[in-house]
């Protein structure tokens, strides 16, 4: 066989043609080179495909993280007076208080920048929106807080009744379903 391919070879040099993928090979052996070339591709393309799927799940989780934390902020935020009516009325404590709601007035400034660069605009309005209804609700409210008598015994920490944050409710429903939207989640 290796005589005959060597003899078809040589036949087609000497005439002048450059041989053929075939010259070398049986059609029998070429398809199978074939079938194992078109195999690896396919597996590439697979694990290509499978790569790209697995780096946009990962995306939008770090998005989703990013988005939940944004929310975290903002929810603090709504938190904070009640923290303030629970302080004892020590330097310390006001200290710590203070210390608290800057903190999360610099991830709020934090998650709205970055919010303005990966978010559509859409999340972006509508979080901005939220941090907005938040300071209309909660800031009144914390400077009630600051107003109020310090907590002095334990029987006066439950506040016995929730604070009303109404534009935030509304405002939070609407970022929440932007990013939902941004998701793509369906609402459970």
């Amino acid at each position: 066989m290796m005589l005959m391919t060597c003899a078809a070879s040589s036949a087609h040099v000497l005439a002048g043609q450059h041989p053929g993928l075939f010259t070398y090979f049986t059609w029998s052996e070429g398809a199978t080179i074939i079938a194992a070339v078109a195999a690896g591709l396919l597996a590439a393309g697979v694990a290509v495909l499978g790569y790209s799927a697995q780096q946009r799940s990962a995306r939008r989780d770090r998005r989703a993280t990013g988005y939940a934390e944004a929310l975290r902020a903002v929810e603090d935020y709504l938190e904070a007076p009640y923290r303030i009516r629970r302080r004892d009325g020590s330097s310390v404590a006001r200290m710590s208080v203070t210390t608290h709601v800057s903190d999360i007035q610099s991830r709020i400034n934090f998650y709205s920048g970055w919010l303005s660069i990966h978010a559509p605009q859409g999340v972006r309005q509508a979080y901005l929106a939220f941090v907005s209804a938040a300071k209309q609700d909660a800031g009144p409210q914390m400077t009630q807080a600051w107003r109020s008598r310090p907590t002095s015994k334990d029987q006066d920490v439950p506040l016995g009744a929730a604070l009303p944050q109404p534009r935030a409710s509304l405002a939070r429903d609407a970022v929440v379903a932007a990013m939902r939207q941004d998701l793509k989640v369906k609402h459970h």
